[in-house]
């Protein structure tokens, strides 16, 4: 189910041209002869090692290197400005999307993307219901001091007993425990949103056509939204219903998953710093539109890229992962094998650096499997940490980010060092003709040169013009092709994808 590109609605990318960088002292590439018999490892285990350790003490494996630096840690400048590598030469190329028009007009967008269209329109007045017909359902249905409320408020507002009278008349056959639910959740807000979305839900062909299993999950999660979470839901099950059944890798499905996530208590390490509602929330606005998924300020490119990849091509499976860092254990098990795990200060606020919860968790946990053995990642510090030696790392090398996207992905994946232009216009050559939209759970991640420092990014799509790719920042942008070689420095590439008929 493509969820890249959902109702027709996207911004045309930002078209870029790389920012013309200092002429370096040393022009001629330094290419280590030891690149050659490297291999994918696991960092967490530190197997298999083909290579003997390069000089690092941070990291056994390779580098690229041409005019910045070893590992991709772009994050909107704030950590790099303290570190004294950011500069105005960085600019342009990559970056939050600050143009006033433009954010006006994702924001309306994105406002309409994520609202079910009866809380868009007018709706048509509604009519009286009958009085005695409505008592008697409610008093069947909850408390005699709750359904005297709704009985007045139905009175006082017509639209509240059509609502009310809508639910009954849709949830006949629906399991007891779940009306009730239903109606619990409609009674919290009976004028307002809840009522809408309840109502609205309620009569939809999506929630006829659930089991009773699925109705009562989808009852459970809607219980724990708040009025943002609700709106969000309902314009899921409005638009892409066939996303509630979807399966993730070990069976389940996006809507068990979130019941899971609804119902379940929260983690130590996360109590006190969110809760169940506001991280529910938070996932269902990923699932819903991946474009909000960004690294804000934090040095994430890297996971943030592999995050939307994730949540645009398997929402279920990204539902599952949240279930499993947020519940109890706080761990749970990826696709590809590997654990990702909850660690202290993940949903610290000083940690959010202009990310929503969910983003913040999963982009954390993800730096913290892929950094190594050895290290330890400082969500509020947003760096990871040598346990051995002390030396601290803003992002990732190339070999880290191939661990981890096999891990998450579940297939395995290539490293295409790009140590020169040359190198890189062949790549790009092979690339010609990629569109992501016909690449399911194949993202493609490109490690851009910025000066002093790296950047990951996605390709969406490649023409012998132009090269679009998906910012972290939540941008999609493009640049000329003929640009694509002076930037590339690497391409992590799944190895069963076919490039122009090379693998």
């Amino acid at each position: 189910m493509p969820f890249r590109v959902r109702g027709g609605f996207t911004l045309p990318p930002v078209v870029t041209t790389p920012v013309e960088k200092p002429v370096a002292p040393v022009t001629t590439p330094i290419v280590d002869p030891r690149l050659a018999s490297v291999t994918t490892i696991d960092p967490n285990t530190m197997k298999p090692i083909a290579a003997p350790k390069l000089e690092s003490t941070f990291d056994i494996r390779s580098t690229i290197k041409r005019t910045g630096t070893d590992d991709d840690s772009l994050g909107g400048g704030a950590v790099l400005k303290q570190k004294g590598i950011y500069g105005s030469e960085n600019e342009g190329l990559v970056g939050p999307d600050t143009d006033p028009n433009r954010l006006a007009l994702r924001d309306a967008i994105w406002d309409r993307l994520e609202t079910p269209s009866y809380l868009r329109e007018s709706a048509p007045p509604s009519t009286p219901v009958d009085a005695k017909k409505l008592a008697a359902s409610l008093a069947t249905g909850t408390t005699s001091r709750q359904a005297a409320s709704l009985a007045k408020q139905a009175q006082a507002k017509p639209e509240v007993g059509a609502r009310l009278q809508s639910l009954f008349d849709n949830t006949r056959t629906v399991a007891a425990t779940t009306r009730s639910s239903l109606l619990q959740t409609l009674a919290s807000d009976a004028g307002g949103v809840a009522g809408a979305v309840i109502a609205g839900i309620a009569s939809s062909k999506a929630f006829s056509s659930l089991g009773a299993d699925q109705q009562a999950q989808l009852a459970t999660v809607l219980s724990r939204l708040d009025g943002k979470g609700l709106k969000v839901m309902g314009a899921l099950v409005e638009n892409v219903p066939e996303a509630l059944t979807e399966k993730d890798s070990a069976g389940g499905t996006l809507l068990s998953n979130l019941a899971t996530l609804a119902s379940q208590p929260l983690n130590a390490s996360l109590t006190g710093h969110t809760t169940t509602e506001a991280l529910l929330s938070s996932v269902l606005s990923d699932v819903m539109n991946p474009n909000r998924i960004e690294q804000g300020t934090a040095t994430t490119c890297t996971v943030a890229s592999m995050q939307f990849e994730l949540v645009a091509d398997e929402p279920a499976e990204y539902a599952r992962l949240m279930a499993g860092l947020s519940g109890v254990k706080g761990s749970v098990a990826m696709q590809g094998g590997g654990v990702l795990r909850t660690g202290p200060g993940d949903a610290d606020e000083t940690a959010l650096n202009g990310r929503s919860v969910s983003q913040t968790l999963f982009q954390s946990a993800a730096m913290e499997y892929a950094n190594g053995r050895f290290a330890n990642y400082d969500p509020v510090l947003g760096v990871s940490v040598n346990s051995r030696t002390g030396e601290e790392r803003l992002g990732l090398k190339p070999d880290n980010q191939q661990a981890l996207l096999e891990k998450l992905f579940g297939v395995n994946y290539s490293i295409n060092r790009l140590f020169t232009e040359k190198e890189a216009a062949g790549a790009l050559a092979k690339l010609e003709g990629w569109d992501a939209r016909g690449y399911r759970n194949r993202p493609i991640v490109v490690d851009i040169d910025q000066g002093k420092f790296n950047h990951a990014v996605t390709l969406e799509s490649v023409t012998k013009e132009r090269v679009v790719f998906r910012d972290p920042y939540g941008v999609l942008r493009s640049m000329p092709a003929n640009a694509f070689p002076k930037v590339a420095v690497a391409l992590h590439v799944p190895m069963d994808v076919k490039l122009n008929g090379v693998v």
